[in-house]
């Protein structure tokens, strides 16, 4: 009989035992589990970085009437939706994304997923833009977080999209109790900063969209901007001019010459910056030069090549000031990378060193370009 008595003591400590194991489990999993998301569709808040509204696809960089009229490889591109953002205001305690990639390829060779088809979010803290998190594609379709586990107060938040992908759809993600709201208004006369250039304007090589240099710079300066980058097809055509001259922005910044040889830089950038002038006779223009390695070393042809271009660049800058132009401004190529070799992350298309290190030279000359615009 006392056996029988400790046998069933046993099976009933046993079963107690293993009923607290099941509750704490469950109760851990409550503790644990996500919190119930509510999905906003970005276009409900503040899209900044588009030129033109009527646009075949939302989050296109051209109009659709470009379609047609300029070439095949450059519409392509400007399907990529490189310096476009969201801005938008929330309480939330984490923030997640859901997006939908118009492109399989969603890396390349020499640039990483997080860049080529990632998300990258910013929150304004003190004054200043501060990164807060990121979000890397696995394949077209994509649910990730951007960031979680801070306080619940509310927060001015800038997301960047894709450089060299476009977007078919994108969701912010938010716990059901948060708000998700438009954000404060930007200054009634503030104008976009427009940026036409190379593969090196559209963001190649940054780690992340936030670090291509146009966004670095408008960050910086807490201004927008307009991303007309053409990774290799910046050849300043003036189909292309024309378009550029349809925006009315604060500065023209123009970086097309790591595509050009000196003999199309002649030809063509007299035309270019002619075609903007007819619009826009005051607003303020920057020519950048071509990139160089300072003092690593090139081989010589190809310096040369950098030398030549940026000299007939010179020239045409000076003969439009001596004419009267005064709100041309210039940016030298020598030290944009830095003088180290350590800018780049094949030579030619810099990391996320080099895009610092050129906003860095960049800043002061946008400035006062934008100062002399007011």
């Amino acid at each position: 009989m006392k056996t029988y008595k400790q046998t069933i003591k046993r099976i009933q400590l046993l079963v107690t035992a293993n009923l607290l194991f099941f509750v704490c489990a469950v109760n851990a999993q409550i503790v644990n589990a996500e919190p119930q998301l509510r999905w906003v569709d970005v276009k409900e808040l503040c899209i900044e970085g588009k030129g033109w509204t009527d646009t075949k696809h939302f989050y296109d960089r051209f109009p659709a009437k470009a379609e047609g009229l300029i070439r095949k490889s450059v519409w392509d591109l400007s399907e990529n939706s490189a310096g476009i953002c969201v801005r938008f205001k929330t309480d939330a305690t984490s923030i997640s994304a859901r997006w939908t990639l118009r492109n399989r390829k969603i890396a390349l060779t020499n640039m990483a997923a997080s860049g080529v088809s990632g998300l990258d979010l910013y929150v304004r803290f003190n004054g200043e833009w501060r990164w807060l998190g990121a979000a890397r594609p696995d394949s077209v379709t994509n649910e990730k977080k951007l960031t979680a586990g801070m306080s619940q107060e509310v927060r001015e938040c800038l997301l960047y999209l894709p450089l060299y992908n476009g977007i078919e759809n994108l969701e912010i993600g938010i716990p059901l109790e948060a708000k998700c709201e438009l954000p404060p208004l930007r200054p009634i006369n503030m104008k976009p900063v427009v940026f036409y250039g190379t593969s090196i304007v559209q963001g190649g090589c940054a780690s992340r969209p936030g670090m291509a240099y146009p966004a670095i710079l408008c960050r910086r300066l807490d201004c927008t901007m307009i991303n007309l980058g053409f990774s290799g097809n910046a050849i300043c055509e003036p189909e292309i001019a024309t378009l550029l001259a349809e925006l009315d922005p604060a500065v023209y910044m123009l970086d097309p010459l790591p595509n050009m040889n000196s003999e199309t830089v002649k030809s063509r950038m007299p035309e270019f910056i002619e075609k903007l002038r007819t619009v826009h006779p005051k607003t303020p223009i920057i020519l950048v030069e071509n990139t160089e390695m300072g003092d690593a070393p090139v081989n010589p042809s190809r310096r040369e090549g950098y030398s030549a271009s940026n000299a007939i660049l010179r020239k045409i800058f000076e003969e439009r000031v001596k004419a009267g132009d005064r709100n041309l401004f210039y940016i030298r190529g020598d030290k944009l990378l830095g003088t180290d070799g350590q800018g780049t992350v094949d030579r030619v298309h810099p990391s996320d060193l080099g895009f610092m290190r050129m906003a860095d030279v960049m800043e002061p000359v946008l400035k006062r370009a934008l100062r002399a615009g007011r």
